[in-house]
């Protein structure tokens, strides 16, 4: 498949016309939002992306209802990432993840054990724009 290229304002555009609930093909972009276009993104366009949804009306009814849309704001949310250490098999390293309930993802569907966390700080990202 080809790859396109869009420039950030339009990536927002397209985010809001497949704010959940949709029809799959927008719903398979909005979880790639999430797993795929995050981290491809700088941390300003992180932030941004989450303060321009956070205004549209559709995200807010959807960030109630719609398990995906809650899987987006907790990627998102810039006060809601983390830097966690772990040990797994005598090997440490530090993961970038979110919280979500009692765990720590580092994708919608990946989380990390708990038996291997030995430790987790709180991130901060930095404004970019």
């Amino acid at each position: 498949m080809s790859t396109f290229t869009i420039d950030f304002f339009e990536l927002g555009f397209l985010a809001e016309a497949c704010i959940p609930p949709r029809p799959i093909a927008r719903t398979m972009f909005w979880q790639n939002l999430t797993d795929k276009y995050w981290s491809q993104m700088t941390e300003g366009e992180r932030i941004h992306l989450f303060e321009w949804l956070q205004k549209n009306w559709q995200f807010e009814e959807s960030l109630v209802k719609e398990e995906d849309t809650q899987i987006f704001h907790a990627r998102f949310n810039p006060d809601n990432q983390y830097m966690v250490k772990t040990n797994y098999n005598d090997v440490e390293e530090v993961h970038r993840a979110f919280n979500m309930g009692e765990r720590y993802y580092t994708t919608s569907t990946s989380w990390i054990a708990e038996k291997y966390i030995i430790g987790v700080e709180k991130f901060t990202p930095k404004r970019e724009y």
